[in-house]
C-alpha cells in the first residue's frame, strides 16, 4: 500500500483503496469495540481544529449579541429617562395645583369669617413699574365692582380698587407710596395711619407720638375711620419701633399681613348696603353672618 501511494500511479486507484479501507474500518467498528480507543484519540486530536473552525462564528455571534443588547439597553434607558421626566413634570404640575387649591381653600375660609359679601377674583396682571404697586383682577363693572372697594386675601388687607372697566379692575396695593389706611392696635386700640413705602414687604407710620403705647409685635387692623375700609381687617404687624432722644415722634415700620408677593386670587369686599346686580350677587360668597 505504501508503494502504491508513493508511486502516485493513479488517483482513482488511491481513492478506491481508501474507500475500501474506510468501509472495512466502518464494518469493524460496528462489529466490535476494538477501534473505540483509536476513534476517541482521533476525536481528541480533531477537536481543537473543530473549535478553531467555529471560533470566528462564535465571536461574530457574541459581538452581534453584545451590540444588540447595548442598543436595547440604550432604548430602555432612553425610555426610562423620558418616563422619569414625564413623571417629574406631572409631579411639579400636581404640586402647583395642590398649592393653588390650598390657597383657594384658605381664601374661602377667610370669606366665611367676614360678615360682608365678597367676590373671588383672579389676579391677571401686575404692575411692570417697580415704583407702582398694583395688580389687575378679572372682575369689573359687570360684576358690581366699584372704585374704592376694599380688597383682601386670606391673611389681610391687600388694597383697594382705583379703576374699573367692564371686565377688569385695578387694585392699588397697601404698599404703594400713595396708599394710606387708618388702623388701630388690637392690644391698645391706639389709632394710627399706615402708609405704603414702595417696598412690598414694608409699611410705615408717621407722627407716632412717644406717649402712644406701641411695641414690636402689635397687630394693626382697619379702624373703619373714613368709612373706606370696614373695621377689623388685619393690615400689618409692627416690626420696628425707634424713638430718637429728644424726638417728639417715633419711627415705626410694619410688615403687611397679606401675601402681596404671591397674590393669585383675592376677595373683593362689598358693603352690605350696596345694591348689587343680580348676576353679580349670584357669584358672591356670603360670610358667616351675612
Amino acid at each position: 500500500m505504501k508503494q502504491l501511494f508513493l508511486e502516485r500511479s493513479n488517483p482513482r486507484n488511491q481513492a478506491i483503496v481508501l474507500c475500501l479501507v474506510s468501509l472495512l474500518l466502518f464494518v469493524i467498528d460496528g462489529k466490535s469495540t476494538s477501534l473505540k480507543p483509536i476513534r476517541q484519540a482521533a476525536g481528541s486530536l480533531v477537536e481543537p481544529i473543530i473549535w478553531l473552525a467555529v471560533l470566528p462564528r462564535r465571536i461574530a455571534a457574541q459581538g452581534l449579541s453584545f451590540f444588540e443588547l447595548r442598543d436595547q439597553q440604550r432604548l430602555e434607558l432612553s425610555e426610562q429617562r423620558r418616563l422619569a421626566e414625564t413623571l417629574q413634570a406631572q409631579q411639579l404640575k400636581f404640586e402647583a395645583l395642590l398649592a393653588e387649591n390650598n390657597r383657594l381653600r384658605a381664601l374661602l375660609g377667610s370669606s366665611a369669617k367676614v360678615s360682608d359679601l365678597v367676590l373671588i377674583a383672579e389676579v391677571v396682571g401686575i404692575s411692570p413699574d417697580p415704583d407702582q404697586h398694583y395688580v389687575m383682577v378679572d372682575k369689573g363693572l359687570k360684576d358690581g365692582v366699584y372704585v374704592g372697594q376694599p380688597v383682601i386675601d386670606a391673611t389681610g388687607l391687600v388694597g383697594q380698587v382705583t379703576e374699573s372697566t367692564t371686565n377688569l379692575s385695578k387694585v392699588l396695593l397697601v404698599t404703594d407710596q400713595s396708599h394710606a389706611v387708618p388702623v388701630h392696635s388690637i392690644r391698645t386700640a391706639a389709632q394710627l395711619i399706615v402708609e405704603g413705602t414702595g417696598n412690598r414687604n414694608l409699611l410705615s407710620m408717621r407722627h407716632v407720638s412717644e406717649s402712644l403705647d406701641l411695641v414690636v409685635g402689635d397687630v394693626l387692623v382697619t379702624s373703619g375711620l373714613g368709612q373706606r375700609f370696614p373695621s377689623g381687617y388685619p393690615v400689618a404687624e409692627v416690626m420696628a419701633y425707634q424713638l430718637a432722644p429728644g424726638a417728639a415722634f417715633a419711627e415705626v415700620l410694619a410688615q403687611p399681613r397679606s401675601q402681596l408677593q404671591t397674590l393669585d386670587h383675592v376677595l373683593l369686599v362689598f358693603d352690605s348696603k350696596v345694591d348689587l346686580a343680580q348676576d353679580a350677587s349670584s357669584k358672591m360668597v356670603g360670610g358667616a353672618d351675612g
